[in-house]
């Protein structure tokens, strides 16, 4: 399956308006049903996070891995939005891996292996 992302503003603002929310120790989580068969993710990650893009690009990657490696495991249905936190920079893979698939535990839209 693919990863399909969510890209305009107007899609943003509605799972952010009208979305549940859910936070960790790395991550800003909203999510809201959608009308589609397929989820769609939405990643944020703000100049807070690091001032170096190069950061910022592998924090982003570093979710995306985590997300397809989780794919079949979680809901279908779903527009989501991840927020990355200040910590994700500095903390290794395993810990954003964990913390990634502890949202969807917590939400209950995926299971834990």
């Amino acid at each position: 399956m693919k990863l399909t992302s969510l890209k305009n503003s107007k899609n943003f603002d509605r799972v952010f308006h009208h979305g549940q929310r859910f936070g960790n120790r790395h991550f800003q989580f909203y999510y809201l049903k959608n009308r589609k068969s397929t989820n769609r993710l939405g990643i944020i990650v703000s100049k807070k996070v690091s001032k170096r893009a190069v950061v910022r690009n592998k924090v982003k990657r570093r979710i995306r891995a985590s997300y397809q490696q989780e794919m079949a495991n979680i809901a279908q249905g779903y527009d989501m939005i991840i927020i990355a936190k200040k910590r994700c920079a500095e903390d290794p893979y395993q810990d954003l891996n964990r913390s990634f698939k502890h949202l969807f535990y917590k939400t209950k839209l995926g299971q834990i292996k």
